[in-house]
């Protein structure tokens, strides 16, 4: 494609005037050359990668099976299913090309699922790990100037909304789970510098070998608003439980 660039340029440079059949398909080569360089753009490191990176950081896992690179999120087929339908278009974006998900119903679960070899070592090397997740899980350096929406994509898949009802009024608490200490102090320490105060505590130890659980909890309406107006909620059903929540307040916040 580069040499087809420089050909047309020097004809421009030499003057050269193209007419009748010639000059269509010179167009059409200039246009195919725009399409094809345009290829693999939005494979770069911006909002919206930074927002699927934390979608599969939370639900996602890279598997190879022989010269096979799968790609999967996973989700529960009813909650998330609004969500999947939202995320469609991202995916699709990045990947230059239609990706469908199915609803798996023995399991519970809606799932992506594809092949996709470019963006399975695009996510390999940058930290992400290739069969089961590890408590060394990271946010990549790469995405320092983006981490509000890896943390917005992690939310979306990996945290919840709860509200706890005490003798008639809710309490708000926004909370993260993961194998990974370290990926959860990464975003504690991130909502501190927007003013959202939050704790990393262990969730939940197992036996048979099995990682131990950590959380991360954000309590109270003050971090509940900073946290949605400084990441935001990309999952359809925190965002219908805040308003829940708003409802249950009188809609004054």
């Amino acid at each position: 494609m580069t040499s087809i660039y420089k050909f047309l340029l020097e004809k421009s440079a030499e003057g050269e005037i193209i007419t009748g059949h010639s000059y269509a398909v010179y167009i059409n080569l200039f246009l195919l050359f725009i399409v094809i360089s345009q290829r693999g753009l939005s494979m770069r490191l911006n909002k919206q990668f930074a927002t699927f990176y934390g979608i599969v950081l939370g639900d996602g896992c890279l598997s190879k099976v022989g010269k096979h690179h799968f790609i999967s999120i996973s989700g529960h087929k009813k909650d998330d299913y609004a969500f999947f339908v939202k995320i469609n278009p991202i995916i699709n974006n990045i990947r230059n090309k239609e990706t469908n998900f199915r609803m798996r119903r023995k399991y519970g679960k809606i799932e992506f699922n594809f092949c996709d070899k470019k963006l399975f070592e695009k996510l390999a090397s940058i930290s992400f790990p290739v069969g089961k997740k590890v408590t060394q899980l990271i946010i990549n350096y790469k995405f320092n100037n983006f981490k509000r929406f890896v943390i917005k994509g992690l939310f979306a898949t990996d945290g919840s909304l709860v509200l706890t009802n005490n003798n008639g009024t809710l309490y708000p608490r926004l909370e993260i789970s993961s194998i990974s200490k370290g990926l959860l102090e990464q975003v504690s320490a991130y909502l501190k510098l927007k003013g959202i105060k939050s704790k990393v505590y262990i969730s939940k130890k197992y036996q048979n070998n099995w990682n131990t659980l950590f959380r991360l909890q954000s309590n109270g309406q003050t971090n509940l608003l900073l946290f949605r107006r400084k990441i935001g909620f990309l999952n359809p059903k925190h965002e219908d439980r805040f308003h829940q929540y708003k409802k249950s307040v009188g809609g004054g916040i």
